[in-house]
């Protein structure tokens, strides 16, 4: 059971990332070497899919190791690298030397199978045992002894995906200066706070539009309360297609789902909550008077508050703080936490390559990308200067389970009809059986084929 944290797919593809662009010329660290002791030593080439303030802190996390190591970093943002490495593979022609394992976990195996990918024991060499030590247990270590977990590149007991970052999803964020009381333990007592008690006009707020990956922020929703309500077997279960939709589980999701987007609960409706884009759902918390209370996203969403208000230089743990996803009834489940992780593969075993890697691997690397802000990393003894991400380390760090998101990994067509369908739910709520008998078709079908 693949109890991990999930790829950041589902954001990359909100974002609306495009095709790729490079951004240094490419040098001598491409090729296909076997063995450390072939291929270059001072160059290493990389792909990645991050760009703007994301790409500057890998900027910043390279540059000592630029200045110390003498090797030359040829970097590359590609928001399509799966599908280009895959190609690659199956053309015999040059892959980069380090770049995202793929997001498809049936490509983990296939591409370990043919050599494509080299394990991260064999890039790190004897500072392997302290990757393993320093990092989150859940993105290094497959559950219950297995030695496979494709989740998170385990295949024959190796590692071939070596986890740099990660975030948490399914906080509940607030303004501070609008929201005083204290934080629910419960699902139901979250629900049964007076909105009005604080001068807001709503309990929620809610922005599920991302263009053609509109869907995905209520999909993150439906996530952490199945997960927590059912149980981390239920929800890989339904991950991996052994469980129906309209099952009594999932359709319990979809029903306190709605409970969260009820005309009620949510800031403007249902039509604002379709057509608001995630990125602004919570700008109404800052409003006065409030729009709403709450807003249920991932740590990223804290440059968002910031950057849709610069004129009130909102500061975290000041005026916006976060408290976890509250218990959904279900006691033993309460450790379940919901997020996504990035990583970096080996594909070009080099000298250049394998210092890199083992560089990446480092506290002093890591903490880097912490102070830039934004994210987590994946060591778990980083330090934050953010207060809303110290916390968020916690969360982190005392989770029973950390579990991919659902779509992320569902096949291709699944996903689209899944996000579509909580976006149909949203707008009519009597339409759930209808949706779920639709979603179960679409689920033989989708998982037959992929």
């Amino acid at each position: 059971m693949p109890e991990v944290l999930a790829r950041r797919r589902s954001r990359v593809v909100a974002l609306g990332l495009g095709a790729m662009f490079v951004l240094a010329a490419c040098g001598g660290g491409g090729g296909s070497g076997n063995g450390a002791n072939s291929g270059s030593s001072t160059d290493v080439t990389v792909w990645t899919a991050w760009g703007g303030a994301e790409l500057k802190a890998f900027q910043d996390v390279l540059k000592p190791f630029e200045s110390t190591s003498g090797v030359k970093v040829h970097l590359t943002t590609n928001r399509d690298s799966t599908n280009q490495i895959a190609n690659g593979i199956a053309a015999g022609t040059d892959l980069p030397d380090i770049a995202p394992g793929p997001t498809d976990p049936n490509q983990v195996k296939d591409w370990v199978s043919k050599g494509a990918i080299k394990p991260v024991e064999t890039a790190l060499g004897d500072q392997f045992s302290a990757y393993i030590s320093n990092t989150y247990p859940a993105l290094t270590t497959a559950p219950g002894g297995a030695t496979d977990d494709l989740y998170i590149g385990i295949v024959g007991g190796k590692h071939y995906e070596m986890m740099v970052k990660t975030q948490v999803k399914g906080l509940i964020w607030y303004n501070k200066k609008v929201f005083t009381g204290q934080a629910p333990t419960s699902f139901d007592q979250l629900l049964a706070i007076s909105p009005s008690q604080y001068g807001a006009s709503k309990l929620f707020c809610a922005g599920f539009e991302s263009g053609a990956a509109s869907g995905w922020p209520a999909s993150d929703q439906i996530d952490n309360i199945i997960m927590r309500q059912s149980g981390d077997q239920v929800y890989t279960s339904w991950i991996q297609g052994k469980t129906k939709f309209s099952s009594d589980a999932i359709k319990l999701g979809y029903q306190t789902f709605l409970k969260e987007v009820s005309a009620a609960n949510v800031y403007g409706g249902s039509n604002t909550a379709l057509s608001t884009n995630f990125a602004k759902a919570g700008d109404p918390m800052f409003k006065s008077p409030a729009g709403c209370l709450f807003l249920e996203q991932a740590t990223f969403i804290t440059a968002f508050f910031q950057q849709d208000f610069p004129s009130l230089n909102l500061k975290a743990g000041t005026d916006f703080d976060f408290f976890a996803h509250p218990s959904m009834g279900q006691s033993q489940y309460d450790g379940n936490v919901n997020g996504f992780y990035d990583n970096f593969s080996m594909y070009n075993d080099t000298p250049a390559a394998r210092k890199l890697m083992q560089y990446m691997a480092t506290k002093d690397a890591q903490q880097i990308w912490a102070n830039d802000g934004g994210t987590l990393g994946a060591i778990k003894t980083l330090n934050y200067t953010d207060p809303v991400f110290k916390r968020a380390a916690d969360v982190a760090g005392s989770a029973k389970n950390l579990l991919i998101t659902a779509g992320d990994f569902m096949p291709s067509d699944m996903q689209k009809a899944f996000w579509q369908s909580l976006l149909n739910v949203t707008n009519n709520p009597g339409s759930l059986n209808s949706e779920l008998a639709h979603l179960d078709q679409v689920q033989a079908a989708a998982y037959t084929t992929s």
